[in-house]
């Protein structure tokens, strides 16, 4: 009795100096389901946790790539203020390139930021029409610049040529003869929703080593299974990145990442929502002050990926909800929030950091998401003696399960979650 009080205090003193709300059940059932499956692959986990730190380090983004894209974006601002000396603006790369988790090759995000342009909205009653024809106006003259700028021309890949995309969000398509394929779109929005996002993101690449490895290995098993593939009703690269910082925030014990918008609160270096942010951000400035110290988790980098697979298998997307912005796990009928409401029709809601949108709102499919899950869950586990330890192809590079769902005339009853949904 003494002992399980000690353990109770000692998590809850890890909780507490993180600032997290750990979801102790999955986590709980997980070790009760599965170790003696962990303990007798210890070597395998092990071995397969290196593969998969090669993999991300094999495919990071090299400096020099890094320079050329921010080369890119000075050049970028400086030819646009040579024709616009009165607009006042920023060009902001945002998303991997600037995370810590950008591949080699990968493209390049950067915004217009220009709030100044919304100064006149008050002769619009349409907030949407307006934001969108000012974007649209903005990309047609920063277009017009680039392709007959004799600097900035000789930088386009004309093979290619200077797209203008307007879908959803309106962008600016350019790629370089150095091979950077660059979107720029425009935010006339004073807060930059995804600069902040990105310096989020950054900083929990640097608290801890195997952030990068495991979200990395999440994207490319969620490509390949189409778990990634947001326009078919799958998650978007984003809302895969905040499930793993909320796996390592809550789904794991004790937790890997803790909650820095609350322990840096006040201290003017993160946002804490789209009103209450710093107005000029560092990106190569570290956090102010020491992380607390609590009792850390050993687990390998395959063995979270292990129990983070487990950990969304059994979540119940319908009757809860993921609060990025409170680090916790919070029932959909118990919130009296608005954006709650909003999203009752969404099958997933992730709570955005610090805007109200829904990272997870494009998931239609929940079902054959579920399926992938327990698919996966299954290579981890003996089936007989012809049972072999997954290795990193085998994860992934995993087949779509919508395709093997589609092709069975009844699974209603096969996906383990509808039998047991665990919180």
């Amino acid at each position: 009795m003494q002992r399980c009080n000690e353990h109770e205090n000692v998590r809850e003193f890890n909780q507490i100096s993180y600032k997290v709300h750990s979801n102790v059940t999955p986590f709980i059932e997980f070790n009760e389901n599965y170790r003696e499956v962990v303990n007798q692959y210890e070597e395998q986990f092990q071995k397969l946790s290196l593969d998969m730190e090669n993999f991300f380090y094999r495919r990071k983004q090299p400096e020099e790539e890094f320079q050329r894209k921010m080369d890119f974006c000075s050049q970028l601002k400086r030819t646009i203020q040579k024709y616009c000396p009165s607009w006042i603006f920023d060009i902001v790369p945002t998303g991997s390139s600037v995370s810590g988790l950008a591949t080699s090759n990968s493209d390049l995000d950067v915004a217009i930021h220009i709030p100044q342009a919304i100064k006149v909205m008050h002769c619009f009653t349409d907030r949407i029409v307006f934001f969108r024809k000012i974007q649209l106006e903005i990309l047609q003259i920063v277009r017009r610049i680039v392709v007959n700028d004799e600097e900035f021309k000789k930088r386009i890949n004309f093979d290619k040529g200077v797209q203008l995309v307007q879908a959803q969000i309106q962008i600016l398509k350019i790629e370089t003869v150095d091979g950077i394929e660059c979107d720029i779109s425009v935010v006339l929005e004073t807060f930059l929703s995804s600069m902040h996002n990105s310096l989020l993101i950054r900083h929990f690449h640097h608290i801890d080593s195997r952030f990068g490895p495991l979200c990395a290995i999440v994207k490319q098993w969620a490509a390949s299974t189409e778990v990634k593939k947001p326009k078919e009703g799958g998650f978007n690269s984003y809302a895969l990145v905040l499930l793993v910082i909320h796996f390592l925030q809550c789904g794991t014990l004790p937790p890997i990442l803790p909650h820095i918008q609350e322990i840096y609160e006040g201290k003017n270096v993160i946002a804490q929502d789209e009103h209450r942010f710093p107005k000029k951000l560092d990106f190569g400035a570290p956090l102010p002050g020491k992380i607390p110290e609590i009792e850390i988790n050993p687990a390998p980098v395959a063995l979270l990926f292990f129990q983070f697979v487990h950990y969304y298998l059994h979540f119940d997307f319908q009757k809860y909800y993921i609060s990025m912005r409170k680090a916790m796990v919070i029932n959909r009928n118990r919130s009296h929030s608005s954006d709650v409401r909003i999203q009752d029709k969404k099958e997933v809601y992730i709570q955005d950091p610090f805007d109200s949108h829904n990272p997870g709102r494009t998931v239609n499919s929940l079902k054959n998401i579920k399926i992938t899950l327990r698919d996966t869950v299954s290579k981890f586990l003996p089936n007989g003696n012809n049972f072999k330890f997954p290795t990193l192809d085998d994860i992934l590079y995993m087949d779509s399960s919508k395709a093997k769902f589609d092709n069975e005339e009844d699974r209603d009853d096969a996906p383990e979650e509808e039998e047991k949904q665990n919180l």
